[in-house]
Protein backbone atom coordinates (compact mmCIF):
# COMPACT_ATOMS: atom_id res chain seq x y z
CA UNK A 1 0.00 0.00 0.00
CA UNK A 2 1.46 3.37 -0.95
CA UNK A 3 1.08 6.78 0.73
CA UNK A 4 -1.83 7.80 -1.51
CA UNK A 5 -3.77 4.63 -0.64
CA UNK A 6 -3.04 5.07 3.08
CA UNK A 7 -4.21 8.70 2.94
CA UNK A 8 -7.43 7.60 1.22
CA UNK A 9 -7.91 5.03 4.00
CA UNK A 10 -7.41 7.78 6.62
CA UNK A 11 -10.03 9.95 4.86
CA UNK A 12 -12.47 7.02 4.82
CA UNK A 13 -11.89 6.27 8.52
CA UNK A 14 -12.46 9.93 9.42
CA UNK A 15 -15.36 10.28 6.93
CA UNK A 16 -13.85 13.33 5.21
CA UNK A 17 -13.08 14.04 1.51
CA UNK A 18 -9.54 15.23 2.35
CA UNK A 19 -7.52 16.86 5.13
CA UNK A 20 -6.52 20.51 4.72
CA UNK A 21 -3.22 20.38 6.63
CA UNK A 22 -1.01 18.00 4.62
CA UNK A 23 1.97 18.54 6.95
CA UNK A 24 -0.02 17.51 10.03
CA UNK A 25 -1.46 14.48 8.24
CA UNK A 26 1.96 13.29 7.12
CA UNK A 27 3.50 13.93 10.56
CA UNK A 28 0.82 11.75 12.16
CA UNK A 29 1.31 9.05 9.54
CA UNK A 30 5.09 9.13 10.00
CA UNK A 31 4.75 8.83 13.78
CA UNK A 32 2.30 5.95 13.51
CA UNK A 33 4.49 4.11 10.99
CA UNK A 34 7.63 4.47 13.14
CA UNK A 35 5.77 3.23 16.22
CA UNK A 36 4.51 0.20 14.31
CA UNK A 37 8.01 -0.59 13.03
CA UNK A 38 9.53 -0.50 16.53
CA UNK A 39 6.80 -2.41 18.36
CA UNK A 40 6.07 -5.04 15.74
CA UNK A 41 9.49 -5.46 14.15
CA UNK A 42 7.87 -5.90 10.75
CA UNK A 43 10.75 -4.62 8.56
CA UNK A 44 13.74 -6.97 8.69
CA UNK A 45 16.99 -5.98 7.01
CA UNK A 46 20.69 -6.74 7.02
CA UNK A 47 23.71 -4.54 6.40
CA UNK A 48 27.48 -4.89 6.36
CA UNK A 49 29.24 -3.29 9.30
CA UNK A 50 32.93 -2.54 9.61
CA UNK A 51 34.18 -2.31 13.19
CA UNK A 52 37.18 -0.01 13.50
CA UNK A 53 39.35 0.73 16.54
CA UNK A 54 38.48 3.91 18.43
CA UNK A 55 39.44 4.81 22.02
CA UNK A 56 40.27 1.23 23.09
CA UNK A 57 37.13 -0.36 21.60
CA UNK A 58 35.68 -1.11 18.18
CA UNK A 59 32.89 0.98 16.63
CA UNK A 60 30.76 0.67 13.50
CA UNK A 61 28.24 3.12 12.07
CA UNK A 62 24.64 1.90 12.16
CA UNK A 63 22.39 2.12 9.08
CA UNK A 64 20.25 5.28 8.93
CA UNK A 65 17.01 3.25 9.17
CA UNK A 66 18.15 1.18 12.18
CA UNK A 67 15.34 0.76 14.74
CA UNK A 68 15.91 -2.44 16.76
CA UNK A 69 18.92 -4.76 17.08
CA UNK A 70 18.57 -8.35 15.85
CA UNK A 71 22.00 -10.00 15.84
CA UNK A 72 25.47 -9.76 14.30
CA UNK A 73 26.95 -12.55 12.21
CA UNK A 74 30.42 -13.28 10.90
CA UNK A 75 30.59 -16.54 9.00
CA UNK A 76 28.93 -19.22 11.13
CA UNK A 77 29.29 -17.24 14.38
CA UNK A 78 26.38 -15.18 15.69
CA UNK A 79 26.36 -12.64 18.52
CA UNK A 80 23.27 -11.40 20.37
CA UNK A 81 22.55 -7.95 21.76
CA UNK A 82 24.31 -8.49 25.10
CA UNK A 83 27.77 -8.18 23.54
CA UNK A 84 27.18 -4.68 22.13
CA UNK A 85 26.34 -1.15 23.17
CA UNK A 86 24.40 1.27 20.95
CA UNK A 87 25.71 4.83 21.23
CA UNK A 88 24.29 7.65 19.10
CA UNK A 89 24.24 6.11 15.64
CA UNK A 90 27.12 3.73 16.33
CA UNK A 91 27.48 0.26 17.77
CA UNK A 92 30.34 -0.49 20.15
CA UNK A 93 32.10 -3.81 20.65
CA UNK A 94 34.96 -4.59 22.98
CA UNK A 95 36.15 -7.64 21.04
CA UNK A 96 34.95 -7.69 17.42
CA UNK A 97 36.94 -5.95 14.68
CA UNK A 98 36.55 -5.98 10.91
CA UNK A 99 33.52 -6.76 8.75
CA UNK A 100 30.33 -8.36 10.03
CA UNK A 101 26.71 -8.56 8.99
CA UNK A 102 24.11 -6.78 11.11
CA UNK A 103 20.60 -8.22 11.02
CA UNK A 104 18.19 -5.63 12.35
CA UNK A 105 14.67 -4.27 12.29
CA UNK A 106 14.27 -1.01 10.40
CA UNK A 107 12.11 2.07 10.34
CA UNK A 108 9.98 2.61 7.24
CA UNK A 109 10.97 5.52 4.99
CA UNK A 110 10.32 8.87 6.68
CA UNK A 111 7.30 10.69 5.30
CA UNK A 112 6.52 14.39 5.09
CA UNK A 113 4.39 16.64 2.90
CA UNK A 114 6.97 16.39 0.08
CA UNK A 115 7.14 12.57 0.08
CA UNK A 116 5.95 11.14 -3.26
CA UNK A 117 2.55 9.49 -2.94
CA UNK A 118 3.85 6.32 -4.62
CA UNK A 119 6.18 5.64 -1.66
CA UNK A 120 5.54 2.27 -0.02
CA UNK A 121 5.72 2.31 3.79
CA UNK A 122 5.42 -1.40 4.56
CA UNK A 123 5.30 -4.54 2.44
CA UNK A 124 2.56 -5.80 4.76
CA UNK A 125 -0.84 -4.25 3.97
CA UNK A 126 -2.04 -4.95 7.54
CA UNK A 127 0.78 -2.73 8.86
CA UNK A 128 -0.26 0.01 6.41
CA UNK A 129 -3.85 -0.34 7.56
CA UNK A 130 -2.72 -0.06 11.18
CA UNK A 131 -0.71 3.07 10.34
CA UNK A 132 -3.84 4.59 8.77
CA UNK A 133 -5.83 3.93 11.97
CA UNK A 134 -3.00 5.36 14.11
CA UNK A 135 -2.85 8.58 12.10
CA UNK A 136 -6.66 8.83 11.96
CA UNK A 137 -6.84 8.41 15.73
CA UNK A 138 -4.49 11.36 16.25
CA UNK A 139 -6.26 13.54 13.68
CA UNK A 140 -9.71 12.69 15.03
CA UNK A 141 -9.09 14.77 18.14
CA UNK A 142 -8.66 17.97 16.13
CA UNK A 143 -11.42 17.24 13.58
CA UNK A 144 -14.08 16.04 16.02
CA UNK A 145 -13.13 17.38 19.48
CA UNK A 146 -16.59 16.68 20.96
CA UNK A 147 -17.15 13.28 19.31
CA UNK A 148 -15.67 10.99 21.95
CA UNK A 149 -17.51 7.95 20.62
CA UNK A 150 -15.88 8.30 17.18
CA UNK A 151 -12.44 8.71 18.77
CA UNK A 152 -12.92 5.65 20.98
CA UNK A 153 -14.07 3.56 18.00
CA UNK A 154 -10.98 4.51 15.95
CA UNK A 155 -8.62 4.15 18.92
CA UNK A 156 -10.05 0.72 19.76
CA UNK A 157 -9.60 -0.45 16.17
CA UNK A 158 -6.01 0.85 16.19
CA UNK A 159 -5.25 -0.79 19.55
CA UNK A 160 -6.64 -4.14 18.39
CA UNK A 161 -4.59 -4.04 15.20
CA UNK A 162 -1.43 -3.15 17.15
CA UNK A 163 -2.13 -5.94 19.66
CA UNK A 164 -2.49 -8.45 16.82
CA UNK A 165 0.77 -7.34 15.24
CA UNK A 166 2.66 -7.17 18.54
CA UNK A 167 1.51 -10.62 19.65
CA UNK A 168 2.64 -12.06 16.31
CA UNK A 169 6.01 -10.31 16.64
CA UNK A 170 6.25 -11.28 20.32
CA UNK A 171 5.86 -14.97 19.55
CA UNK A 172 8.79 -14.88 17.15
CA UNK A 173 10.81 -12.61 19.44
CA UNK A 174 10.42 -14.92 22.43
CA UNK A 175 11.96 -17.76 20.45
CA UNK A 176 14.83 -15.54 19.31
CA UNK A 177 15.29 -14.02 22.78
CA UNK A 178 15.58 -17.47 24.34
CA UNK A 179 18.11 -18.43 21.72
CA UNK A 180 20.18 -15.24 21.98
CA UNK A 181 19.59 -14.32 25.61
CA UNK A 182 22.36 -12.67 27.61
CA UNK A 183 22.84 -15.84 29.67
CA UNK A 184 23.64 -17.90 26.56
CA UNK A 185 26.33 -15.58 25.22
CA UNK A 186 27.44 -16.02 21.63
CA UNK A 187 26.01 -18.79 19.51
CA UNK A 188 28.68 -20.74 17.65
Amino acid sequence: MNIKEIKNKIYAILDIPEFSDESALMAMLDGAARKIAVYTRCIKKSAKLTFEAEHGAFFAKLPADFAVFGYIRRGARIWGRAQFEILGGKIKSSAIAGECELCYFAYPPAVCAETPEETELFADSYACDTAAYGAAMELCQSLYPADVQRYIRIATEYDERMANMISAAGSAASVANNFFSGMRGAFI
